[in-house]
């Protein structure tokens, strides 16, 4: 029910092409978690890549923690 991933090392605005994919694996593994309901992703450098790394959820998440992951305004408006 509860996943907490902190300090991950993947510049969303400067995506080397290994990152991509390891946003898409991480996504693809997050959609496997079926009672997930609360993420906290603290001090990862999403900017812009939220909806990418969120997308294959199944269910809404009660609770999403994003500190310090420098977000953009596509971000929040994924959100």
């Amino acid at each position: 029910r509860s996943l907490r991933l902190e300090h991950m090392d993947i510049d969303g605005q400067r995506l080397r092409p290994e990152s991509a994919i390891e946003i898409q694996c991480l996504a693809r593994q997050l959609g496997m978690l079926p009672s997930l309901r609360e993420l906290s992703l603290g001090s990862w450098q999403l900017s812009g890549n939220l909806c990418q790394l969120l997308c294959d959820l199944q269910a809404p998440l009660e609770s999403l923690e994003l500190a310090y992951c420098s977000l953009l305004p596509a971000d929040l408006a994924f959100l």
